[in-house]
């Protein structure tokens, strides 16, 4: 029977768990005035002149609009329909059921007594003393339960004396609301507003908390705020037991050729230092056409100490400066341009006024990268301008000139590129009463040659495997440039890419000279069909004819044959495992400069862990393990541990758990960071508390894994 198979439809009875929601996530519903109704019955009986009545399977239909029963009574006068007994209402928003129920088509209100309810394409479910159907698309539910859960025992309701649903402005209005977790009072709200689509909604959102043994209880209740259509904020009053009360915000703005952002934190008279504290943030991007675009970022703090005290984790306490820029920047089909005028504010007390990096102001760029016709050769251009300035020390004018001129071949089976550039530097200097010269000046040539050669051949288990070798060769005859200033410059980290640079320092202020050969090879195992790689092995020395001469202050000459040789090797056996090697060995001391190894491996049922040691001489040694392993179908464990061995310092610690059902998720997580590099650590508590389809309360940590979003 058709009623019965309406029925079927709304009992809630999922053996997997859909998408939950409050309430429909469907298109703005179409008006049903003005359709035409359809009228389906084992009987039909129209012989009484005031009302028509049908019986036995009766369906009356109008646009997405369904009403079924058993019998049914309509009212020409008042285009009124009666159901004096069960029936089942359903449209694009709502399943419902009644003990009995009338509708007017006249004015497109109704009204259903004893109703049970389910919204379309969720598991939201709930009953209703009386529903009330009224024009323009707003419904009325009064002495209402509501909840996500399955079954006839939800773990947690929403009670309220009457909700209102406003499908065509995009809200729904509670009043009266209680909520119930494990039939226990949880929150009590006379009069709350929500939305019921996607369309954005000013209005409080649920409260966060967690604890930290420096700062204490931190509660915060976020209200959001929406501007327009094309700005809003969030404001977020919190309080911590230990600080005092702290305002948070964040404001956003989007145009179709603009973007601007402004986060803010400001505690007023922190108890522990007794003075105010901030940090804001302010970013704006601007598209001024098709080639150039313009961006301003302002990030100041008021202390020192803020991250110390208020940052999430070792990497924002560790942060040593904040970066403020304005500039533009554009280019075309062979060229690039950038103006930029930037400055650094200094948190870090271990760092000197001597050693605190120059503003910019500015730095101009040009660079020009265009083919000379058909025969593989190129014309290249990289320039520099920089002004630098700084309360102590030399300042001055850069000026960086880099001409090319190059030859290419690209091939199947390999490659050639050749390359003759000279590269200028001159300095216009401010002294600050220093002796020396004050307009130095250096000029050196740079030659180069790479090539590579690509091989392959077919397994017996039918994957591919490469051979790819490579050479490099560079020379860059020796200039002196003792007398130059070190304004930008730092030696490269070294890697497998530093195997193929023209310089190993970065900046401008020095320029390496070389006479020396890279000897590479890389070998590969791909899929034939998806492409896919299986395992990778790449390895890569330096050969030096000469020792390096040039350095930066201090810095003696590197008298040594061979870099240390590098190697590194990726794996993925399957879809769901990937390992990681990488090896630097140094031939010259025989021992090992640098090491890495880590894997990441993922389970069909979401499982997930993680491992990462990373060594290097007389700087890092240390491990980190992440792990996040389901338990059952709901309970999950969670855990972290990075460890430095060099210093023999807990860096992070965290465990904790998970709960989930088709309704509810729980998460509990202790964690133990360090704060500041003098060895201080953090202690905290994060709970957050999930009710599918109505929101999260508490504060969620931090990311577990490096590839997740903060």
């Amino acid at each position: 029977m058709c009623s019965a198979t309406l029925y079927a439809e709304v009992t809630p009875v999922p053996a997997y768990c859909p998408d939950p929601a409050v309430a429909p996530v469907a298109p703005r519903r179409a008006d049903p005035s003005g359709q035409p109704i359809d009228l389906w019955a084992n009987r039909f009986d129209a012989r009484n002149p005031d009302y028509a009545e049908a019986s036995g399977d009766v369906e009356l239909r109008r646009a997405d609009q369904v009403l079924s029963s058993d019998l049914m009574r309509y009212l020409p006068a008042d285009k009124q329909v009666e159901i004096p007994g069960a029936m089942i209402f359903r449209d694009s928003a709502i399943r419902a059921t009644a003990d009995s129920a009338h509708y007017s088509f006249l004015n497109d209100t109704g009204n259903l007594q004893g109703v049970e309810y389910r919204l379309a394409g969720a598991t939201a479910n709930g009953s209703a003393r009386e529903m009330e159907l009224s024009a323009g698309n707003r419904s009325f539910l009064r002495d209402l339960r509501f909840t996500t859960c399955p079954g006839e025992d939800p773990e947690w309701e929403l009670l309220a004396r009457e909700l209102e649903l406003r499908h065509e402005e995009g809200y729904g209005i509670a009043r009266g609301a209680r909520l119930e977790f494990m039939d226990i009072p949880f929150l009590y709200l006379p009069w709350v507003t929500f939305p019921i689509d996607a369309r954005r909604k000013s209005g409080f959102l649920y409260p966060h908390f967690s604890s930290a043994n420096d700062n204490g209880f931190e509660m915060g209740i976020p209200y959001y705020w929406n501007i327009a259509p094309n700005q809003d904020a969030t404001l977020m009053p919190r309080y911590f037991t230990d600080r005092g009360f702290m305002m948070t915000g964040e404001y956003r703005m989007l145009t179709p050729r603009t973007a601007g952002e402004l986060e803010f934190d400001f505690l007023f008279d922190d108890k522990k230092t007794n003075r105010n504290r901030h940090h804001y943030t302010v970013q704006h991007h601007t598209a001024i056409n098709r080639r150039w675009r313009a961006a301003v970022q302002v990030d100041r703090v008021s202390d020192p100490l803020y991250f110390q005290d208020f940052g999430l984790s070792l990497a924002q306490t560790a942060r040593q400066f904040l970066h403020s820029y304005a500039g533009i920047d554009g280019g075309g089909r062979y060229w690039t341009f950038s103006l930029l005028a930037d400055d650094f504010q200094v948190i870090d007390e271990s760092v000197s006024a001597a050693s605190e990096p120059y503003r910019r102001l500015p730095r101009i760029y040009y660079s020009l990268d265009r083919p000379l016709g058909n025969s593989g050769l190129r014309f290249g251009l990289e320039s520099e301008v920089v002004s630098f300035d700084r309360d102590i020390g030399v300042t001055g004018v850069r000026t960086d000139i880099y001409p090319q001129l190059g030859w290419g071949m690209e091939r199947y089976w390999g490659f050639v590129r050749g390359e003759a550039g000279y590269r200028y530097t001159h300095y216009d200097l401010d002294l600050k009463g220093a002796t020396g010269n004050d307009r130095p000046d250096r000029g050196t040539e740079i030659l180069s040659l790479d090539a590579g050669m690509y091989f392959e051949r077919e397994l017996n288990s039918g994957r591919v495997q490469t051979l790819e070798p490579r050479f490099f060769y560079l020379y860059v005859p020796f200039e002196n440039q003792d007398d130059l200033p070190d304004f930008d410059t730092a030696e490269f980290t070294f890697g497998f890419s530093q195997l193929f640079h023209t310089n190993r320092f970065t900046g401008a202020d020095r320029q390496s000279d070389a006479n020396r050969a890279t000897l590479a090879v890389t070998t590969r195992s791909l899929d034939p069909v998806s492409g896919q790689e299986r395992w990778g092995l790449a390895l890569g020395q330096i050969f030096h004819f000469q020792e390096q001469r040039v350095g930066l202050s201090g810095q003696a000459p590197l008298d040594i044959d061979t870099s240390p040789l590098v190697a590194e090797f990726s794996w993925h056996p399957f879809t769901r495992f990937t390992g990681r090697l990488g090896v630097q060995w140094n031939w010259e001391n025989r021992e090992l400069d640098v090491g890495s190894v880590g894997f990441d491996y993922r389970t069909s049922k979401g499982g997930r862990l993680g491992f990462e040691y990373r060594f290097r001489r007389d700087r890092l040694d240390q491990f980190d393990v992440r792990h996040y392993w389901p338990v059952n179908e709901k309970w999950r464990v969670i855990s972290r541990l990075k460890y430095s061995l060099e210093e023999s310092d807990l860096l992070e610690a965290q465990a904790g758990i998970e709960y989930e059902s088709c309704c509810w998720a729980l998460r509990l997580i202790s964690r133990r960071y360090l704060r500041s590099r003098d060895g201080d650590e953090r202690d905290a508590l994060y709970l957050e508390l999930n009710l599918k389809g109505l929101g999260s309360f508490g504060r969620e940590p931090p990311p577990l894994f490096y590839d997740e979003a903060p």
